[in-house]
């Protein structure tokens, strides 16, 4: 297949896959959770997988990158969005304290954990892939959580504070990511260089800001405000796959930016949202070419996160215990919704791999996937089992 063939085919499936999903009225929680996390496409993606039956060729693959790394740009700018920093105000300031906490408490275990298993050598992993895992294993489940409220699974008040929970997980994991990248910058260069190379690509960032907010007063319709969005989210993954920067962090970035410097945000949100479910859809296939099953001898390591990540969320759980809502405490169970992982940790390693395409980071990649499914597919049971 060409790379030209190769992208028609993955508009085809954005298209069908988006008629399909606003067509199938499933019943169940957990046909629900495999067609929102996109399972199919990804399970379509993995078919395709080189490694299986060679539908995308690792040269078609290479082809593509740059439309692959675009994807992964429009979900960073997607999660920026969520940070209109007008409305922060209309949540409760415990609410960002209990959030901020159970994401530094788990990320703190998960490392700290993880790295005496490191240094016991009863895993192997790097430093920097250590702290990657610590970040995407302390992220909730936004999707679980939305599939247990709509169940009514949840009492709304909790459910209200569990949706901004793991919402606001998404934002200070793309954030953590960010601090991870500098720390790579620093490896790869003198504190100096890294310095410069960072700054850099933030002015740049800020510039395209302005300049949207330039030109955005001359378009009138959604679809020209979408055009402008997507040229500029292309150079930012120009500037980071130059720079050898985060496309996740830098496109948030952007997106951050611009909601905060218009007046009007509901014209921004129209443009985006015709296309978020098409890109989604081929984010998850993108994410099943690129798995790497050869992964035996990370089975410790896989095991070791699963578990640690678990523990990890049940001290960080505990906190929630001691706090009240509305003067009505979150019920037990429903702190291990929290346990679910985030769809957005998959996107976190695929960002790692594009920066320097690393082969164990599709490695890692794959038992992150699995991790995703085996969690939240525990928490959905566990959670409908209990209702009974």
């Amino acid at each position: 297949m060409t790379s030209v063939l190769g992208l028609v085919f993955l508009v085809i499936i954005a298209i069908v896959g988006k008629y399909l999903l606003d067509k199938l009225n499933v019943k169940t929680i957990g046909s629900n959770f495999l067609i929102y996390s996109g399972f199919f496409y990804l399970l379509l993606g993995v078919l395709s997988n080189p490694n299986i039956l060679n539908i995308f060729e690792l040269s078609v693959l290479k082809k593509s990158e740059f439309f692959f790394n675009f994807v992964l740009g429009w979900t960073g700018f997607l999660v920026g969005l969520q940070l209109n920093l007008k409305g922060i105000k209309r949540f409760p300031k415990k609410y960002y304290l209990l959030s901020v906490s159970h994401f530094l408490i788990s990320f703190v275990v998960i490392f700290l954990l993880l790295l005496i298993l490191s240094y016991s050598d009863l895993i192997q992993a790097t430093y920097l892939q250590i702290l990657l895992l610590a970040i995407i294993g302390s992220m909730g489940s936004v999707l679980g959580v939305g599939l247990l409220a709509k169940e009514r699974s949840i009492r709304s008040v909790n459910a209200y504070f569990l949706q901004f929970t793991t919402a606001f997980d998404n934002v200070l994991g793309v954030l953590a990511l960010g601090l991870l990248f500098f720390i790579h910058q620093l490896t790869i260069n003198d504190f100096n260089k890294a310095i410069l190379v960072d700054g850099f690509s933030y002015l740049i960032i800020v510039l395209l800001a302005f300049f949207y907010k330039y030109l955005d007063s001359e378009f009138k319709t959604s679809e020209e405000e979408a055009l402008l969005i997507l040229g500029l989210i292309l150079i930012v993954v120009g500037v980071a796959r130059y720079l050898h920067n985060s496309i996740l962090f830098l496109s948030f970035f952007l997106g951050l930016l611009i909601i905060n410097m218009k007046a009007d945000t509901k014209k921004i949100l129209m443009a985006v949202q015709g296309w978020e479910k098409p890109l989604n859809f081929i984010l998850l296939f993108t994410i099943g070419l690129y798995l790497d099953f050869n992964v035996l001898e990370m089975n410790g390591l896989f095991w070791g996160f699963l578990i640690i990540m678990l523990v990890a969320k049940f001290l960080a759980g505990d906190f929630y215990q001691r706090f009240k809502l509305h003067h009505r405490p979150i019920k037990k169970e429903n702190k291990l919704i929290l346990y679910g992982m985030s769809s957005l940790s998959l996107a976190m390693v695929l960002d790692a791999y594009f920066t320097n395409h690393n082969p164990v980071l599709l490695k890692l990649l794959t038992l992150v996937v699995l991790s995703f499914y085996l969690t939240n597919a525990f928490v959905l049971y566990f959670v409908k089992e209990n209702e009974k």
